[in-house]
């Protein structure tokens, strides 16, 4: 088993990688009926959406070579095995995620036959039809609610605060020792 290593005040947070999750998808009660795991799925199907316009941006890869249909839509290929291992739940869980995916109007499939994967059709978000994004230059850097009883934070003075606080307590981990992880190979880990 690892050892426990905890995140210090020094250290830039943003090393790791992350699957974005859609906030309207958690706060929406037209999406309450969604599991978490049907919204972390819907998170890993956005991401390869991503990754398919990134490589069309790149011109890594045609318009016509892949992801996208004749009609112009764009598609992904995950198989279910992938995504019981990615999101590590059985058959069950992948299929009624799907399921309630495809009943929020979010995901739709087409078969393609001759064991080949399914065309996977990620749908837009009721905000993103309606074009109502969110302006992220200004939006509040803390999670949650958007209705506070505190005064709104900004993510430089949260970062501020944190600082004074940390050298005001008492460094509960004084006698940690880091361990040393520069030899370890982390591609390993991840399967794209």
């Amino acid at each position: 088993m690892l050892t426990f290593v905890p995140h210090k005040i020094t250290e830039d947070y943003k090393k790791v990688k992350f699957y974005r999750v859609n906030k309207e998808l958690c706060d929406s009660e037209v999406y309450n009926e969604l599991s978490p795991t049907a919204i972390l799925l819907y998170s890993l199907l956005c991401d390869r959406l991503s990754l398919a316009y990134t490589n069309i941006a790149d011109n890594k890869i045609s318009k016509t070579e892949n992801y996208c249909d004749e009609n112009e839509n764009m598609y992904v290929i995950f198989t279910r095995i992938n995504l019981e291992q990615k999101l590590h739940v059985g058959k069950h869980a992948i299929s009624s995620a799907f399921k309630q995916l495809k009943e929020a109007n979010l995901i739709r499939e087409k078969v393609q036959g001759r064991n080949r994967p399914n065309k996977i059709y990620i749908g837009k978000t009721i905000s993103e039809i309606n074009e109502n994004f969110i302006d992220w230059k200004s939006e509040n850097q803390t999670s949650g609610s958007q209705i506070s009883s505190s005064p709104d934070i900004r993510k430089s003075d949260t970062n501020k605060n944190t600082i004074l606080n940390y050298k005001n307590k008492k460094n509960s981990f004084s006698n940690y020792t880091p361990r040393d992880y520069s030899d370890f190979d982390w591609d390993s880990l991840y399967e794209n």
